[in-house]
């Protein structure tokens, strides 16, 4: 089971708690990095981007206003994972180094894991700079003489099982967006077996 929240509920953690029943909620430090760490029971909260667990007690989540929030679910094993896909976690390979963790710990076939991007920036405004794009040009487009990176192309092109929410948080006011309000409020994407 997944969801993804809206600006109404947040990250509320009672609301969440509401929604995952009795399951512990797990969120991370995100460090926009590629640190993929394992969840148990007896985790707390880890400076990463990604996690993942087996624990049928855990709901992992992840929180972003803008970076795409990434779910991980592997039926067949009764594994989920979320990553955190900013640009850097992104250049890195944050989600295909889940998958490949996923595979290691909970010995998952890749071909059984399904991401889902969650509403995230799009193409149509992430705008950004000559010094962020090199070696990733051709994940960009040029409009108006300014530079727009496609962090769904750049994320997708390893993946086979991809569902993409076509929701942009710059364009949807439903999402909180950092781009757009310079907000710290945040929506967030979680995950449970």
């Amino acid at each position: 089971m997944y969801f993804f929240t809206d600006r109404v509920i947040g990250v509320n953690q009672d609301k969440l708690q509401q929604k995952v029943n009795s399951k512990k909620l797990i969120f991370m430090k995100q460090i926009h990095g590629d640190n993929i760490e394992v969840i148990d029971k007896n985790s707390t909260i880890k400076e990463c981007d990604a996690m993942i667990t087996i624990d049928k007690n855990i709901a992992l989540c992840v929180v972003v206003a803008d970076c795409i929030p990434v779910i991980l679910i592997d039926k067949t094993r009764g594994a989920v994972g979320v990553a955190h896909a900013g640009r850097i976690g992104s250049y890195r390979g944050i989600i295909k180094k889940t998958i490949d963790k996923m595979c290691e710990e909970f010995t998952c076939n890749i071909e059984n894991i399904h991401v889902i991007f969650g509403p995230s920036i799009k193409k149509c405004c992430y705008e950004v700079g000559d010094e962020v794009i090199s070696g990733f040009e051709e994940f960009t487009c040029k409009r108006d003489g300014k530079i727009y990176l496609d962090l769904i192309a750049l994320n997708k092109k390893e993946l086979n099982h991809v569902e993409v929410s076509s929701t942009c948080t710059c364009c949807d006011e439903n999402y909180f967006s950092y781009r757009r309000d310079g907000t710290k409020e945040r929506f967030c994407g979680v995950v449970y077996v």
